[in-house]
């Protein structure tokens, strides 16, 4: 991620710009995969799916994106989605052997082995040199119950790897599919090889336990403790060292081995469980609670998954016996109470326990899924919290630079909605960013995006207040995003406008569309004396007048408006809404028809010549304008109450309620659309509905007339 960043950084310098964005789309590649790892390490699989969807689309490599995005799908119980994904990445490269593997554990996490060992054997045959790919077809076949076929392969692979940590892999992996016999054999292989060898012990003492239960206790504590000698620091180990030596009644020797397995997050967990058995069992029950409400805290705060059902029974039994023991009945009763739904878990063996915590926790996946690679791990998975945080804020910072350069480069070439989008994920991973907010801002203003860029403008007032040009910028978006009574506070103070024409008319403009005509008269009359052929100034002093009544002085204007530029916007769609005020309704359609041939994609005098024509008898023509404007804006409410209209009196009753009903669902305080609505139920036999929707509109209207 880093060497991207100063690789494209390197480019620039040397006047190379394709390369320098290749470079930085490289950056985010990296950056986004490597925020992916780090929340799914980190126990957050919405925000890691988030930053593999941008790794995704953040460069023309698709691979490692989609093969982390299946493997989240895997760990979040959504194998359908696994193979959606994985299939979309083999139809690309068929020859892609952790594709495969991971496809094929898909398939049996959907309880289809037969299907994941038919994809491996394809693979196995079609890339033979694939050590992995074999490795995991044997253990397709342990799960087929076919061990023969397994140890054959295992034995190919232990010849091409023959090293002793390659024999604890299939030894785990025998174990894990109820083979304890030949994991014996294997983990004892490993040891001849190298009698350190770190895991084997460890192994083997599970192997035993789960063969042989109870009777193989002391055998198995034999081995963790070897191991412990060899791996001192091995928090697994610790561990089921701990557990066993808790099923064993060893309290006081177990203390250590699970005092070293809490200070690792990866076991604390579970460590925290048994440590509260042990020091239940030697009376010591504040110590325990603690312990075992810590182990419930952890469970309900993110490591559900380190608990299988099991498992939290017995926290809140031994936690309700612990508080018991305090004389805190009260507090131990509800625990009682979880802890009885599952009582029959309360009698389990040495095996039992060690079957459930491997279930539910200790089996690595890699050994106990086919199809996951068994010779590498993530690289952040074993990372403490601390660290991970500070590489989490390391990514943000490296991904919102890259973005925020690659926003300069389409700036630079006149790609304004590119470079917004680029700017605002830069700004969603640091807002304080420098000069992202600026930058955003000034994006979205110049991509024609007014209202969106309102709010990091905004942001960047805020920082430098005292910018004329920022500001500047600021009411002339508020004023396209229609927001006037924003534009005109900023453009009051603006020490430009005096000297500016074009700042004058938008401070007009504001004004009088926020009802302050009285206001914009003296700069009008200013502007009138200076610019008498201003096309567009003419149009703002006939809105202004027709919103006083005066529409004789509106309708000069605008003809005068009309007659120097003929196209001139919102002259004629002015004068229409004037005349169908003044019922003059032929006259009203003839103007609004000039505007929609000028600007065809003004929806608002559309839906002005559909009502002039529908109040004017012409019920399809006026239905036909109105479908336009809903084609363009469905969510227009006005629209949808007059196509509603029309449809009910036309006699389609139930393409009338259905059209009223969603205009009622958009403006819901518009007491015309209940009216309209209540009568269409009512046609429709629905008097129920029909006195529902009266009783809304008589409260609608009263509430208008107070």
């Amino acid at each position: 991620m880093q060497r991207a960043l100063t690789e494209a950084e390197s480019m620039l310098r040397r006047d190379e710009p394709q390369a320098a964005e290749s470079w930085y789309r490289e950056a985010l590649l990296e950056g986004w995969l490597l925020l992916g790892d780090l929340h799914r390490a980190g126990g957050a699989p919405a925000e890691a799916q988030a930053a593999y969807e941008r790794a995704l689309v953040s460069a023309l490599e698709a691979r490692r994106p989609l093969l982390a995005l299946a493997e989240l799908a895997l760990e979040r119980g959504d194998p359908e989605g696994a193979v959606e994904v994985l299939l979309r990445l083999l139809a690309r490269s068929s020859g892609d052997g952790r594709a495969v593997r991971l496809l094929a554990r898909a398939f049996n996490a959907t309880g289809q082995p037969e299907l994941a060992v038919q994809q491996l054997e394809g693979a196995a045959q079609s890339m033979p040199e694939d050590v992995e790919t074999r490795f995991a077809l044997a253990s397709g076949y342990l799960r087929l119950e076919r061990p023969e076929s397994a140890e054959k392969l295992f034995r190919e692979v232990a010849e091409e790897r023959p090293i002793p940590q390659t024999w604890i892999l299939i030894g785990r992996t025998y174990r894990d599919y109820g083979e304890y016999e030949r994991a014996r054999e294997a983990l004892e292989r490993a040891i001849g090889q190298e009698p350190r060898v770190p895991r084997a012990r460890f192994y083997l003492g599970t192997v035993e336990l789960l063969d042989r239960g109870r009777g193989a206790v002391e055998e198995a504590i034999d081995h963790f403790r070897e191991e412990r000698r060899i791996s001192p620091e091995d928090a697994v180990n610790s561990l089921y060292l701990g557990m066993v030596l808790v099923d064993a009644r060893r309290f006081e020797e177990a203390l250590t081995s699970l005092e070293i397995a809490v200070e690792s997050e990866s076991t604390r967990p579970n460590a925290l469980h048994h440590l509260g058995r042990a020091l239940l069992g030697l009376d010591r029950p504040g110590e325990a609670a603690a312990a075992l409400e810590s182990a419930i805290g952890l469970a309900e705060g993110g490591y559900g998954g380190s608990f299988n059902a099991n498992q939290m029974e017995s926290l809140h039994y031994q936690l309700a016996l612990a508080l018991r023991r305090t004389g805190d009945e009260a507090r131990a009763m509800p625990h009682f109470e979880a802890a009885e739904r599952f009582s029959v878990a309360l009698a389990q063996s040495s095996r039992d326990r060690m079957s459930n915590y491997l279930d539910g926790h200790g089996k690595e996946p890699s050994a106990g899924v086919v199809g996951l690679s068994v010779f590498s791990e993530t690289p952040v998975s074993g990372l403490s919290a601390e660290v991970r945080e500070q590489l989490v804020r390391t990514a943000r910072t490296t991904l919102a630079r890259a973005s925020f350069n690659l926003g300069v480069m389409a700036t630079q070439g006149r790609r304004f909605t590119r470079a917004a989008d680029h700017f605002e994920q830069s700004a969603s991973l640091d807002p304080g960013f420098p000069r992202v907010q600026y930058s955003l801002g000034v994006a979205r203003f110049n991509a024609g995006q007014f209202e969106q860029a309102t709010s990091p403008l905004s942001k960047a007032l805020e920082g430098t207040p005292g910018d004329p040009a920022l500001r500047r910028m600021l009411a002339l978006a508020w004023l396209n995003a229609e927001v006037y009574d924003r534009a005109a506070e900023l453009l009051a103070t603006d020490p430009a406008r005096a000297a500016d024409r074009s700042l004058q008319y938008a401070y007009g403009l504001a004004l009088v569309r926020s009802d302050r005509t009285g206001e914009a008269r003296p700069i009008f009359d200013r502007l009138l004396a200076e610019h008498a052929d201003w096309p567009e100034l003419n149009v703002l002093l006939g809105q202004a007048a027709a919103q006083e009544g005066d529409f004789d002085a509106a309708v000069e204007h605008l003809e005068r408006a009309v007659e120097l530029r003929p196209d001139v916007a919102e002259a004629q769609a002015t004068l229409g809404n004037i005349y169908l005020r003044q019922g003059r309704l032929e006259e009203a359609g003839a103007a609004l028809r000039a505007e929609l041939a000028s600007h065809p994609v003004d929806h608002r005098s559309r839906y002005v010549l559909a009502t002039v024509l529908e109040l004017d008898n012409q019920p399809q023509a006026a239905l036909r304008e109105v479908e336009l404007v809903l084609a363009a804006e469905p969510d227009f409410a006005d629209a949808g109450y007059l196509r509603g209209k029309i449809l009910l009196e036309d006699g389609r009753v139930d393409e009338a309620a259905a059209q009223l009903l969603a205009a009622a669902e958009l403006a819901p305080e518009d007491p015309n659309i209940r009216n309209q609505l209540g009568q269409a139920y009512q046609k429709l036999g629905d008097r129920e509905k029909a006195r529902e929707q009266f009783e809304i509109f008589q409260r609608l209207k009263g509430r208008s007339e107070q």
